[in-house]
């Protein structure tokens, strides 16, 4: 099943403002260039559909995220056209739409697959070998009135790989955030875990 946050049902509810024949051609764009593992769009692309559907960059980006999110869901799961309508109407698609991703799907989608398959990602340079945190309390406020708040740090301790070669310490990255920020990157990483769960159950 798919996961809906905040994020991805605020992307929905952008879709939902495009016309039908648009909102095509948009996901036809978003899927190919998805296969190939290029940017959807150019900036002045980006600048034209923002004006034309009425967008803001914020909005034009979780719609954007969405849709790559359910083109690698149904990649990474070949799922058929059918199952992706029917999981993507809790979230608030118009019928009309979901009809749209369900063409997408029926054209485009095996190809994507096929390029999922057949172009494994690149083995990073940089392997993650420990991680250590903590919670520190930032006074904000002025003198009068004084308030906590949390700021979660992460330590993270990670070694250069060379293509099996002898590994080099790259010592450590320290990430500060907030509490929203901590929630987003969560997110994320539950999102990244979901993916290599279905990957690892083919």
């Amino acid at each position: 099943m798919l996961q809906f946050n905040k994020k991805f049902v605020a992307g929905i509810d952008v879709a939902n403002r495009f016309q039908v024949d648009r909102f095509s051609l948009f996901l036809e764009r978003i899927i190919t260039k998805l296969s190939k593992k290029e940017k959807p769009f150019s900036m002045a692309e980006e600048e034209r559909l923002m004006q034309i559907v009425g967008l803001s960059a914020e909005e034009f980006h979780l719609l954007v995220d969405a849709c790559n999110f359910v083109f690698e869901k149904a990649a990474a799961e070949s799922m058929t056209a059918t199952l992706i309508k029917d999981l993507l109407k809790p979230a608030g698609l118009s019928a009309a739409l979901l009809a749209v991703f369900e063409g997408v799907w029926k054209v485009k989608g095996q190809a994507l697959v096929d390029a999922f398959k057949e172009k494994p990602f690149e083995t990073p340079a940089d392997v993650l070998v420990d991680v250590q945190w903590r919670v520190h309390l930032q006074v904000a406020g002025g003198e009068s009135n004084h308030n906590l708040d949390p700021l979660g740090i992460l330590q993270l301790r990670l070694l250069s790989s060379n293509q099996g070669k002898e590994t080099e310490d790259c010592g450590n990255l320290v990430l500060e955030a907030p509490h929203e920020q901590l929630v987003g990157l969560f997110e994320n990483l539950e999102r990244i875990q979901q993916q290599l769960d279905s990957l690892s159950q083919e």
